[in-house]
């Protein structure tokens, strides 16, 4: 098929890649000049593992072209226009719907009569029902196809994905985009708008709930001196609950569980809802985090050291997104307390708000803030096994002898 990916984040770049290497021709549309000038240089602009050598296939980069503007993109024959543009959160925790808002005005005045509108971007159906009001465009032609992608595995789920949620109010506009992957190994699911999307919104409500969970259960266990990796295990093994997303962590972040969960939360309000644990997850992992900072206090004042390091500033392993990055906030809570703190990462350089080191010293507190592989701990533990007085924590395991 003839495909416009607009958006060329995690989400548009992965599944426009991933579209080519199943033979559709991609248009990439970004207005950004920079990003696009960038891509067509070969370059990538986040690294995700696994895409740069999809990105350079023969068989994808030949089916693949960018463009910086509405104008330039071949409108005649189109199949298919698919949203990725992003949907933040304001700075009061509304949905910021400024970059859907552009893309819908720029398809009133582009778009053919045959062409579907997908949209993959995180965002209610009654949203989008209000650009169609200013707009020729009907809401026939629109189908939601929400993304399940995890930053770190997104190139596997793109391929192999848990299940493919297609909402549309017109069948045969859901039987096209039902064909994009037809020879994937995952149940399809065809659905109205809006259960569509509460499925994507909904999903990234509960996964947080289970980490943050984890986490308070991990607090509880250690103040009551258990062994964490037993008592998690052992709840996991219950065959209703299950042993995924039960690791426990210095906190979550990234670009889409706080910003979805704070959607949910205003279409609550806005429903006169009261849905009290939805509403305080947020709250639980923020308290997290101030409880873990606390520990990483005391264990340096235990152990005579002067200083905390770190390691890793990404919100998750695999990945360089630093958006709601746990890192970063428990280092902005321990050095509103005055402590010494640093940041250790050999990938990300961070903006001047954070002080970061770049080789290590000794009495210090090393804080492992995410599982890191066999091979990057071992050169830690080099490096570090020089040195006289240094503690290696690993939250979710017992403490390391280095």
């Amino acid at each position: 098929m003839k495909i416009v990916i607009a958006g060329v984040g995690y989400v548009g770049l992965v599944t426009g890649l991933g579209l080519a290497k199943l033979d559709n021709k991609i248009q990439f549309l970004d207005i950004d000049s920079n990003k696009i000038n960038k891509l067509k240089d070969k370059e990538l602009p986040f690294y995700e593992p696994g895409l740069k050598e999809l990105f350079v296939a023969p068989d994808v980069y030949g089916n693949i072209t960018f463009h910086d503007s509405y104008s330039k993109i071949d409108w005649v024959n189109l199949d298919i226009f698919m949203i990725c543009v992003q949907t933040p959160s304001t700075t009061d925790g509304t949905l910021d719907t400024s970059f859907m808002t552009n893309v819908f005005s720029e398809l009133n005045l582009h778009l053919k009569n045959n062409t579907i509108v997908c949209i993959k971007s995180t965002i209610h159906p009654s949203a989008v029902n209000s650009f169609l009001e200013s707009s020729d465009i009907k809401s026939e032609r629109i189908v939601f196809n929400p993304e399940f992608l995890r930053e770190g595995s997104a190139i596997d789920d793109f391929f192999n994905p848990d299940r493919i949620v297609i909402g549309s109010d017109d069948l045969d506009n859901a039987q096209k985009i039902a064909t994009l992957y037809e020879n994937f190994p995952s149940e399809m699911l065809f659905t109205d708008p809006i259960s569509s999307q509460l499925i994507k919104y909904l999903a990234n409500t509960y996964l947080p709930l289970r980490l943050s969970f984890a986490n308070e259960a991990s607090q509880l266990v250690s103040t009551m001196g258990g062994t964490l990796g037993d008592v998690l295990k052992g709840i996991g093994l219950d065959t209703r609950i299950g042993q995924n997303y039960l690791r426990p962590s210095p906190g979550w972040g990234g670009s889409c569980f706080p910003k979805d969960l704070n959607e949910i939360q205003n279409l609550a309000d806005n429903n006169s809802l009261n849905l009290p644990i939805i509403k305080n997850i947020n709250e639980s992992n923020n308290i997290h985090m101030e409880w873990f900072g606390n520990q990483l206090i005391e264990i340096k004042k235990e152990k005579k050291l002067q200083q905390i390091v770190l390691l890793g500033a990404s919100f998750k392993e695999n990945t360089d997104d630093i958006r709601h990055s746990p890192t970063l906030t428990i280092y902005k809570n321990l050095k509103a307390l005055g402590e010494k703190i640093y940041i250790y990462d050999q990938y990300i350089e961070l903006d001047e708000d954070f002080d970061e080191i770049t080789n290590f010293e000794d009495n210090t507190l090393y804080v492992e803030m995410f599982p890191i592989s066999d091979n990057v701990f071992k050169e830690y533990k080099e490096k570090l096994s020089k040195y006289e007085n240094v503690y290696y924590f690993r939250f979710w395991e017992e403490v390391l002898d280095i």
